[in-house]
C-alpha cells in the first residue's frame, strides 16, 4: 500500500493529507509528542508501523524483558493525576507492564484517533518551494 501525508504551509487545495506536523513512531515520546502538539492546536498525525501504542514496548516482548532504570522514570509526569493512579508493581517493570501504562495513557488522551497503525514510513522529502514534508508510506 502507498500513501502519501503532508507537513507544512502548503497552499490550500493542494493533493494529499494535510497536516501540521507528523510524529513517527508511537512510543513514549511519540505519545508526548502528539499530546504536547494537540496543546498547540496543531493538526496531527503519528505514522506506527506495528498494530499497537508504546515503541520498544510494543516490540520487544522476549522473556525477561524490563526496565534497565527505575519504572517512575518512565511515567507521564506531566500528568499529576495520572502518576497518582498508577502504581508500579515493581522498581524495574516487566515489558508487559510498561505496555499496559503506555495504553492507559492512549486511552487517557484518546490518542488513538490520530494514530495511524501499520503505516510504515518509505520516505520523507522536503519542498522548500511548499516549506512542507512529503512523507510516502
Amino acid at each position: 500500500m502507498s500513501a502519501v501525508a503532508q507537513a507544512g504551509s502548503r497552499p490550500a487545495g493542494a493533493m494529499g493529507l494535510d497536516y501540521d506536523a507528523i510524529v513517527i513512531g508511537a512510543g513514549m515520546s511519540g505519545l508526548y509528542q502528539l499530546i504536547k502538539l494537540r496543546e498547540l492546536g496543531l493538526r496531527t498525525r503519528v505514522l506506527e508501523a506495528g498494530t499497537g501504542v508504546g515503541g520498544t514496548w510494543y516490540w520487544n516482548r522476549y522473556p525477561g524483558c524490563r526496565f534497565d532504570s527505575e519504572s517512575y522514570s518512565y511515567g507521564f509526569s506531566f500528568d499529576k493525576e495520572l502518576l497518582k493512579e498508577w502504581s508500579w508493581t515493581e522498581h524495574f517493570a516487566p515489558q508487559p507492564e510498561t505496555e499496559r501504562y503506555l495504553n492507559l495513557g492512549a486511552d487517557k488522551y484518546d490518542l488513538r484517533r490520530d494514530i495511524q497503525f501499520r503505516a510504515r514510513v518509505k520516505a520523507a522529502r522536503w519542498n522548500e518551494k511548499d516549506r512542507s514534508w512529503t512523507v510516502e508510506l
